[in-house]
Protein backbone atom coordinates (compact mmCIF):
# COMPACT_ATOMS: atom_id res chain seq x y z
CA UNK A 1 0.00 0.00 0.00
CA UNK A 2 3.10 2.32 1.21
CA UNK A 3 4.30 1.53 -2.49
CA UNK A 4 1.14 2.10 -4.51
CA UNK A 5 0.91 5.81 -2.53
CA UNK A 6 4.22 6.60 -3.59
CA UNK A 7 3.73 5.53 -7.43
CA UNK A 8 0.41 7.76 -7.07
CA UNK A 9 2.18 10.81 -5.45
CA UNK A 10 4.00 11.55 -8.49
CA UNK A 11 1.28 11.98 -11.00
CA UNK A 12 -1.05 14.30 -8.82
CA UNK A 13 1.94 16.51 -8.30
CA UNK A 14 2.23 16.34 -12.64
CA UNK A 15 -1.56 16.97 -12.60
CA UNK A 16 -0.92 20.37 -10.04
CA UNK A 17 1.80 21.19 -12.17
CA UNK A 18 0.12 20.61 -15.27
CA UNK A 19 -2.86 22.86 -14.00
CA UNK A 20 -0.78 25.66 -12.73
CA UNK A 21 0.91 25.57 -16.32
CA UNK A 22 -2.82 26.11 -18.08
CA UNK A 23 -3.64 28.66 -15.64
CA UNK A 24 -1.02 30.84 -16.38
CA UNK A 25 -1.16 30.19 -19.93
CA UNK A 26 -4.62 31.21 -19.86
CA UNK A 27 -4.04 34.63 -17.88
CA UNK A 28 -1.11 35.03 -20.04
CA UNK A 29 -3.17 34.65 -23.26
CA UNK A 30 -6.06 37.18 -22.22
CA UNK A 31 -3.75 39.62 -21.58
CA UNK A 32 -2.49 39.43 -25.37
CA UNK A 33 -5.85 39.20 -26.01
CA UNK A 34 -6.49 42.73 -24.01
CA UNK A 35 -3.54 44.60 -25.50
CA UNK A 36 -4.47 43.53 -28.77
CA UNK A 37 -8.28 44.96 -28.38
CA UNK A 38 -7.61 48.00 -26.48
CA UNK A 39 -3.95 49.08 -28.29
CA UNK A 40 -5.40 50.60 -30.90
CA UNK A 41 -7.89 52.65 -29.16
CA UNK A 42 -4.90 54.00 -26.51
CA UNK A 43 -3.32 55.15 -29.77
CA UNK A 44 -6.54 57.20 -31.65
CA UNK A 45 -6.95 58.53 -27.82
CA UNK A 46 -3.04 59.86 -27.49
CA UNK A 47 -3.86 61.43 -31.48
CA UNK A 48 -7.10 62.46 -30.62
CA UNK A 49 -6.13 66.85 -30.23
CA UNK A 50 -6.60 68.50 -26.35
CA UNK A 51 -10.05 69.70 -25.73
CA UNK A 52 -10.03 73.35 -26.49
CA UNK A 53 -10.04 75.98 -23.23
CA UNK A 54 -13.18 77.99 -23.53
CA UNK A 55 -12.79 81.46 -25.30
CA UNK A 56 -12.12 84.21 -23.61
CA UNK A 57 -14.67 87.19 -23.88
CA UNK A 58 -12.87 90.89 -24.55
CA UNK A 59 -14.16 94.01 -22.60
CA UNK A 60 -13.32 97.02 -24.47
CA UNK A 61 -11.28 99.70 -22.35
CA UNK A 62 -12.34 103.29 -23.06
CA UNK A 63 -9.91 104.86 -20.29
CA UNK A 64 -6.86 106.65 -21.39
CA UNK A 65 -6.00 109.89 -23.33
CA UNK A 66 -7.06 110.26 -27.08
CA UNK A 67 -6.50 112.46 -30.09
CA UNK A 68 -8.38 112.64 -33.68
CA UNK A 69 -9.73 114.54 -36.18
CA UNK A 70 -13.29 115.58 -37.03
CA UNK A 71 -15.68 117.87 -39.16
CA UNK A 72 -19.21 117.78 -41.10
CA UNK A 73 -21.54 120.92 -41.40
CA UNK A 74 -22.96 123.19 -39.56
CA UNK A 75 -26.95 125.19 -40.11
CA UNK A 76 -27.48 127.74 -37.34
CA UNK A 77 -29.74 131.13 -37.19
CA UNK A 78 -29.12 134.73 -37.21
CA UNK A 79 -30.11 137.86 -37.88
CA UNK A 80 -29.40 141.52 -36.96
CA UNK A 81 -32.04 143.73 -34.52
CA UNK A 82 -31.89 147.00 -32.85
CA UNK A 83 -29.77 147.06 -29.35
CA UNK A 84 -32.64 149.10 -28.03
CA UNK A 85 -36.16 148.10 -29.20
CA UNK A 86 -35.13 144.99 -29.98
CA UNK A 87 -36.79 144.69 -33.39
CA UNK A 88 -35.31 143.10 -36.55
CA UNK A 89 -33.71 144.74 -38.91
CA UNK A 90 -33.42 141.69 -41.20
CA UNK A 91 -36.46 139.04 -39.90
CA UNK A 92 -34.07 136.24 -38.96
CA UNK A 93 -31.70 134.30 -41.48
CA UNK A 94 -30.52 131.20 -41.73
CA UNK A 95 -26.27 130.46 -41.99
CA UNK A 96 -24.99 127.36 -43.36
CA UNK A 97 -21.48 125.44 -44.17
CA UNK A 98 -18.57 123.16 -43.23
CA UNK A 99 -15.18 122.94 -41.38
CA UNK A 100 -12.95 120.54 -39.97
CA UNK A 101 -10.35 119.74 -37.09
CA UNK A 102 -8.82 118.21 -34.50
CA UNK A 103 -9.83 117.37 -31.04
CA UNK A 104 -8.39 115.87 -27.90
CA UNK A 105 -9.55 114.23 -24.93
CA UNK A 106 -9.57 111.65 -22.03
CA UNK A 107 -11.78 109.21 -20.65
CA UNK A 108 -12.41 107.40 -17.18
CA UNK A 109 -14.18 104.02 -17.69
CA UNK A 110 -15.76 102.70 -14.59
CA UNK A 111 -17.97 99.18 -15.44
CA UNK A 112 -20.25 100.42 -18.18
CA UNK A 113 -20.08 103.87 -17.29
CA UNK A 114 -17.46 106.08 -19.15
CA UNK A 115 -16.64 109.67 -17.74
CA UNK A 116 -14.58 112.21 -19.76
CA UNK A 117 -13.63 115.98 -20.85
CA UNK A 118 -12.80 116.32 -24.70
CA UNK A 119 -12.20 119.93 -26.18
CA UNK A 120 -11.89 120.58 -29.68
CA UNK A 121 -11.33 122.96 -32.46
CA UNK A 122 -12.52 123.68 -35.76
CA UNK A 123 -12.40 126.14 -39.11
CA UNK A 124 -14.26 126.84 -41.88
CA UNK A 125 -17.00 128.63 -43.51
CA UNK A 126 -20.42 129.31 -42.25
CA UNK A 127 -22.02 132.34 -43.93
CA UNK A 128 -25.84 133.47 -44.11
CA UNK A 129 -27.57 136.85 -45.29
CA UNK A 130 -30.59 138.55 -45.69
CA UNK A 131 -32.25 141.81 -47.24
CA UNK A 132 -33.87 143.94 -44.30
CA UNK A 133 -37.24 143.16 -44.72
CA UNK A 134 -37.82 142.83 -41.20
CA UNK A 135 -40.24 144.96 -38.77
CA UNK A 136 -37.63 148.27 -39.04
CA UNK A 137 -35.65 147.41 -41.71
CA UNK A 138 -34.62 148.86 -45.19
CA UNK A 139 -34.84 146.45 -48.39
CA UNK A 140 -32.13 149.06 -49.74
CA UNK A 141 -29.72 147.08 -47.12
CA UNK A 142 -28.56 143.44 -46.76
CA UNK A 143 -26.89 141.98 -43.90
CA UNK A 144 -24.76 139.30 -43.14
CA UNK A 145 -23.30 136.78 -40.78
CA UNK A 146 -20.52 134.87 -41.16
CA UNK A 147 -19.23 131.95 -38.73
CA UNK A 148 -15.08 131.25 -39.93
CA UNK A 149 -14.30 128.78 -36.34
CA UNK A 150 -15.68 126.63 -33.10
CA UNK A 151 -14.38 125.70 -30.10
CA UNK A 152 -15.88 123.75 -27.38
CA UNK A 153 -14.79 122.28 -24.32
CA UNK A 154 -17.04 119.19 -22.90
CA UNK A 155 -18.26 116.72 -20.46
CA UNK A 156 -19.10 113.54 -21.46
CA UNK A 157 -20.95 110.89 -19.98
CA UNK A 158 -21.76 107.45 -21.99
CA UNK A 159 -23.09 103.86 -20.95
CA UNK A 160 -20.57 101.76 -23.18
CA UNK A 161 -21.44 98.01 -24.40
CA UNK A 162 -18.44 96.64 -25.01
CA UNK A 163 -16.82 98.81 -27.72
CA UNK A 164 -19.99 100.58 -28.44
CA UNK A 165 -20.65 104.10 -26.55
CA UNK A 166 -24.10 106.09 -26.15
CA UNK A 167 -22.89 109.53 -24.25
CA UNK A 168 -24.25 113.01 -23.86
CA UNK A 169 -21.96 115.71 -23.38
CA UNK A 170 -22.10 119.59 -22.69
CA UNK A 171 -19.70 122.45 -21.71
CA UNK A 172 -18.39 125.87 -23.31
CA UNK A 173 -18.36 126.51 -26.48
CA UNK A 174 -16.68 130.08 -28.39
CA UNK A 175 -16.61 130.82 -32.25
CA UNK A 176 -15.52 133.87 -34.42
CA UNK A 177 -18.35 135.49 -36.63
CA UNK A 178 -18.30 138.23 -39.13
CA UNK A 179 -20.74 140.54 -39.56
CA UNK A 180 -22.41 143.66 -41.74
CA UNK A 181 -24.48 144.98 -43.90
CA UNK A 182 -24.18 145.61 -47.81
CA UNK A 183 -25.79 147.41 -50.60
CA UNK A 184 -28.78 145.26 -51.58
CA UNK A 185 -27.96 145.79 -55.14
CA UNK A 186 -24.38 146.32 -56.09
CA UNK A 187 -23.14 143.81 -52.79
CA UNK A 188 -21.09 146.71 -51.56
CA UNK A 189 -19.85 146.34 -48.00
CA UNK A 190 -21.39 149.34 -46.02
CA UNK A 191 -20.32 148.50 -42.47
CA UNK A 192 -18.82 145.50 -40.69
CA UNK A 193 -17.44 144.21 -37.69
CA UNK A 194 -16.07 141.13 -36.20
CA UNK A 195 -15.53 139.25 -32.83
CA UNK A 196 -15.48 136.01 -30.68
CA UNK A 197 -17.86 135.14 -28.86
CA UNK A 198 -18.94 132.64 -26.11
CA UNK A 199 -21.83 130.45 -24.85
CA UNK A 200 -22.63 126.91 -23.96
CA UNK A 201 -23.30 123.76 -25.68
CA UNK A 202 -25.21 120.41 -25.62
CA UNK A 203 -25.85 117.54 -27.41
CA UNK A 204 -24.67 113.45 -27.74
CA UNK A 205 -23.62 110.82 -29.87
CA UNK A 206 -22.22 107.19 -30.32
CA UNK A 207 -18.31 106.40 -30.70
CA UNK A 208 -17.90 102.98 -31.96
CA UNK A 209 -14.40 101.51 -31.29
CA UNK A 210 -13.51 99.39 -34.74
CA UNK A 211 -9.94 98.81 -33.50
CA UNK A 212 -8.08 97.79 -30.58
CA UNK A 213 -6.64 101.24 -29.71
CA UNK A 214 -8.89 103.39 -32.77
CA UNK A 215 -12.85 104.46 -32.69
CA UNK A 216 -15.30 106.51 -34.85
CA UNK A 217 -18.12 108.72 -33.82
CA UNK A 218 -20.94 110.99 -34.87
CA UNK A 219 -22.48 113.44 -32.92
CA UNK A 220 -25.22 116.44 -32.81
CA UNK A 221 -24.38 119.05 -31.13
CA UNK A 222 -26.08 123.03 -30.80
CA UNK A 223 -24.39 125.84 -30.03
CA UNK A 224 -26.16 128.75 -28.66
CA UNK A 225 -23.55 132.39 -28.04
CA UNK A 226 -23.87 135.82 -26.65
CA UNK A 227 -24.72 138.70 -28.97
CA UNK A 228 -21.83 140.77 -30.51
CA UNK A 229 -22.58 144.19 -31.20
CA UNK A 230 -21.35 147.05 -34.03
CA UNK A 231 -22.75 150.05 -35.16
CA UNK A 232 -24.41 150.37 -38.53
CA UNK A 233 -24.63 153.08 -41.82
CA UNK A 234 -26.91 156.12 -41.71
CA UNK A 235 -29.36 156.60 -38.55
CA UNK A 236 -30.02 153.05 -37.74
CA UNK A 237 -28.13 152.95 -35.27
CA UNK A 238 -25.86 149.74 -33.16
CA UNK A 239 -27.23 146.12 -33.88
CA UNK A 240 -27.21 143.26 -31.88
CA UNK A 241 -26.16 139.85 -33.63
CA UNK A 242 -27.61 136.90 -31.93
CA UNK A 243 -26.15 133.32 -33.05
CA UNK A 244 -26.93 130.02 -32.69
CA UNK A 245 -26.19 127.06 -34.29
CA UNK A 246 -26.37 123.48 -34.60
CA UNK A 247 -23.58 121.01 -35.48
CA UNK A 248 -23.35 117.72 -37.19
CA UNK A 249 -19.86 115.72 -37.56
CA UNK A 250 -18.07 112.87 -37.45
CA UNK A 251 -14.25 111.92 -36.46
CA UNK A 252 -11.86 109.06 -36.17
CA UNK A 253 -9.60 109.04 -32.29
CA UNK A 254 -6.77 107.32 -31.54
CA UNK A 255 -6.71 106.08 -27.93
CA UNK A 256 -3.48 105.87 -26.18
CA UNK A 257 -4.80 103.72 -23.14
CA UNK A 258 -5.14 99.67 -23.22
CA UNK A 259 -7.51 98.21 -25.76
CA UNK A 260 -9.50 95.78 -23.75
CA UNK A 261 -9.45 93.89 -20.78
CA UNK A 262 -9.78 90.25 -20.30
CA UNK A 263 -12.89 88.65 -18.60
CA UNK A 264 -13.38 85.20 -18.42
Amino acid sequence: MSRQNQNMNPTHAQASADFREMTMTKKILIGAVGALLLGPTAALAADLPAKAAPPVAQIYNWTGFYIGVQGGGSAGGSDHVARVSDLSFANGYNIKGGFGGGTIGYNWQMSNFVLGFEGDGAWGSEYGSNTDNGTIGNPAFLSFTKETWLATARLRLGYAVNNLLFYGTGGFAATGIEFGVKDANTLALLASGSSTRTGWTAGGGVEWGFAPNWSAKFELLYAQFGDATFNTVAAEGPRNVPLVDTVARAGINYRFGGPAIARY
